[in-house]
C-alpha cells in the first residue's frame, strides 16, 4: 500500500503496523461529520500468514485509528454509518490542487467518499481483538 504522506501525523500508522495497512475488513467504531469536517474511528489490525486451529489467519497489532478530514467537498456519504466493515480504506491525490481523495468502500452496502485538502491522523491506540482499549 502506499504512505498517504500528504496526511499528517501518517507516521504513527507505519510506526505501529512497520508499513500502510489496507484496512481490509476494518470496523467503523465511530463517524461523526460536520459541515466541514469528518472524523472516523477504523479498528484495524495486521494479517499475517500464520493460520489458526480453526483455520483463520491469525490477526495481531490491533489499533483503533483515527482520521480528521476537512475542507471536504464532493462528499458522498449518504449512505456510510458507523457499525459497517469496510472493503477497503483508499485515500489518494486528487488532479485538484492541494486535495485528495477518500474511498470507503463497504462491504454492507454502506460506502462513502469524498474529497479533502486537509488530512490527519489524530490517534492510532492499541485494542484487543474485540476493540477494546488496552
Amino acid at each position: 500500500m502506499n504512505v498517504p504522506t500528504f496526511i499528517r501525523n501518517h507516521e504513527a500508522v507505519v510506526s505501529f503496523f512497520g508499513r500502510w495497512p489496507s484496512f481490509h475488513d476494518a470496523n467503523v467504531l465511530s463517524y461523526q461529520s460536520a459541515p466541514d469536517s469528518i472524523c472516523v474511528t477504523l479498528h484495524t489490525w495486521q494479517m499475517t500468514n500464520e493460520v489458526d486451529a480453526r483455520g483463520y489467519f491469525v490477526l495481531r497489532n490491533h489499533a483503533l485509528v483515527t482520521f480528521r478530514f476537512s475542507g471536504l467537498y464532493e462528499v458522498r456519504m449518504d449512505a456510510f454509518r458507523a457499525n459497517n466493515n469496510l472493503f477497503g480504506f483508499q485515500i489518494s491525490l486528487s488532479s485538484a490542487p492541494a486535495s485528495f481523495n477518500v474511498e470507503l468502500d463497504s462491504n454492507m452496502d454502506m460506502s462513502g467518499s469524498f474529497s479533502a485538502h486537509s488530512g490527519e491522523v489524530v490517534s492510532v491506540v492499541p485494542c484487543t481483538e474485540d476493540g477494546t482499549v488496552v
